[in-house]
């Protein structure tokens, strides 16, 4: 369950990089960069049980970042570190 609901997330992310005309071609590189490795992560269970805080670290840093001037990305993003969360990461 926690999967599909990641992959719905991911998709969104993609999507918010895709339409987002306002971010910097780094944070769009930044972001595509992490939610490709979330995906990684995802699909090999034994390396998203690792407890990777990294990730969080990173998501958490990249919901300040947008918060201000980009409101539906910092949602995604919220509801990417949320779920890792709960997933116990």
């Amino acid at each position: 369950m926690h999967k599909q609901t990641m992959a719905e997330i991911l998709f969104d992310l993609r999507k918010e990089l895709t339409e987002n005309e306002q971010l910097e071609a780094h944070q769009r590189q930044s972001m595509q960069a992490l939610a490709d490795e979330i995906d990684r992560k995802i699909n090999d269970p034994e390396a998203l049980m690792s407890g990777d805080q990294f990730l969080l670290t990173r998501l958490k840093e990249s919901a300040e970042e947008f918060e201000a001037k980009h409101p539906a990305l910092t949602n995604i993003i919220g509801r990417l570190s949320n779920l890792l969360s709960d997933m116990g990461i």
